[in-house]
């Protein structure tokens, strides 16, 4: 097969590592990778996703795999279809599952998933009104796409005021022009990426990741800070999660989803049991980087049974052991990150303590990887005790500007 990823970050960098392992695989082409992994594949420049996909047709690309949420939201899918090229990856529609907040929340109701009670406010006015109706904390979501960054959790009533006032006030442009307002859940959260056919719904291994910037998931959201998999679940846990699984795919039935892609539940197992918090339309990011070293099997061959509504038929084989993933970000992260800065000593580290790197917002200057972003790389492991190594390498890396958490993969990782 000749495969087409779209996408320029470590998810995108793990996509593509996995992919150029598979048996299947005549040729990979990349589209607007950085300067860490564009060495994987031929890169495919295009002026928009009409000249994309019609270039690809040119070459013969038999797939298009999408890493991230914008190009999805913005119907890169659609033009693919219209050129007949299958796709992993939702159109514009079903992009809305993750492009609109209020759309998701919508859709859980019409099909009794449970969700948090929530209430959507479009006007300044009304931001009183809708408050009175919750108590402190209380999470505030732009209802559009915010780059992982649109979501707060406020811990008093004025405080939401403010953020309220921010958001439809335009923080985050057409995103944030309505927000929903939703009660304040507690519990563990995992993240389950599934594949959908249009008729079977594969999960994966559930992952955790870490969203808040500092140790002891404190500070602001980022875009993701770690993962690791697989999550520890109790018998009961692991019944609610088959049970919601059922409820998805009967869902995605009955709602008539003819797609062919990802969908990332993101669950938190409450007291009251398992609730969903949002739905993402595509890989995560940091998950991707764990799944893709614990994945066992040809992820190209299942995305090609996939793409032939033939995900009934597939058994995925997983490692055995703990795939741990630490972000390293640029300082100033996730507001204003420092770039720049050069990463030196990538091939010594990778070599002393094996770990895989994969790239995010780095660019090459003069021959070599600079920081050009606020995640800039991922360092991943998979092993009995994956942690000891990627902290070492984490530790050793030459990069003037590097933060990390500490803390990610918690008590399961004997070292921390």
């Amino acid at each position: 097969m000749k495969v087409l990823l779209y996408g320029g970050g470590a998810r995108e960098h793990a996509l593509a590592w996995k992919i150029s392992q598979s048996d299947i695989l005549t040729e990979l082409y990349l589209s607007k990778p950085n300067d860490g992994f564009a060495y994987l594949g031929k890169v495919l420049e295009a002026q928009n996703f009409e000249d994309l996909a019609n270039k690809s047709k040119e070459i013969g690309i038999d797939l298009l795999v999408v890493g991230p949420e914008d190009p999805l939201a913005n119907g890169i899918v659609d033009a693919f279809k219209k050129a007949g090229i299958p796709a992993i990856g939702p159109d514009k529609k079903w992009a809305m599952l993750e492009g609109s907040k209020s759309f998701a929340k919508e859709f859980m109701v019409r099909n009794n998933i449970p969700t948090a009670g929530y209430s959507l406010i479009e006007d300044i006015s009304n931001i009183k009104d809708v408050l009175r109706n919750f108590t402190a904390p209380v999470v505030l979501k732009a209802d559009g796409l915010a780059a992982g960054k649109g979501v707060v959790i406020a811990q008093s009533l004025d405080e939401a005021e403010k953020v309220l006032e921010d958001f439809l006030g335009g923080k985050y442009g057409e995103a944030s022009k309505k927000v929903v307002v939703e009660e304040f859940l507690v519990g563990e959260e995992i993240s389950l990426i599934s594949l959908w056919d249009g008729k079977t719904l594969l999960p994966l291994m559930p992952a955790r990741d870490y969203k808040k910037l500092l140790n002891n998931n404190e500070g602001p959201n980022t875009g993701g800070m770690g993962a690791y998999c697989p999550v520890q679940l109790n018998g009961q846990e692991d019944l609610e999660i088959q049970d919601y699984i059922k409820t998805l795919e009967t869902a995605l039935k009955n709602e008539k989803a003819d797609f062919t892609g990802i969908i990332y539940s993101g669950l938190i197992m409450t007291k009251s049991g398992i609730k969903i918090l949002e739905y993402n339309m595509r890989f995560g990011d940091p998950e991707t980087q764990p799944l893709m070293m614990h994945l066992n099997s040809d992820l190209l061959q299942i995305f090609d049974m996939a793409a032939k509504q033939k995900l009934n038929e597939v058994k995925i084989s997983w490692n055995d052991e703990l795939s741990l993933c630490v972000v390293i970000a640029a300082k100033g992260y996730p507001v204003n990150p420092v770039k720049g800065a050069a990463i030196v000593n990538i091939d010594e580290i990778s070599k002393k303590y094996g770990v895989n790197i994969f790239y995010a917002g780095v660019k090459a200057v003069n021959g070599k990887l600079v920081a050009n972003g606020g995640r800039v790389l991922s360092i991943c492991k998979t092993g009995n005790n994956p942690s000891k190594d990627i902290y070492a390498a984490a530790d050793e890396l030459i990069f003037s500007d590097k933060y990390y958490r500490a803390d990610i993969g918690g008590s399961l990782c004997k070292s921390l």
